[in-house]
């Protein structure tokens, strides 16, 4: 069996925490249960957003905040 390369980096504690304090406070506005469906959809809008390059925790919020970019309901 080969080995498989994955181009990204883990997240490690310190990213988890960053990414769970943000998810928090975008539940606490919209008033969303952190283990809502809605929830886990902007969880991982936001690791995407995060894997892709975007580490700035202002930005993060702004961008699963709807400024650029909605959640589309399944």
């Amino acid at each position: 069996m080969g080995t498989t390369y994955w181009p990204k980096d883990p997240l490690d504690g310190n990213d988890m925490t960053l990414l769970t304090s943000i998810l928090r406070r975008w539940c606490t506005r919209y008033g969303i249960e952190f283990t809502a469906e809605e929830s886990k959809r902007k969880a991982r809008e936001l690791v995407e957003w995060f894997e892709f390059g975007v580490k700035d925790p202002v930005e993060l919020e702004e961008l699963i905040d709807g400024k650029y970019w909605l959640v589309s309901q399944i």
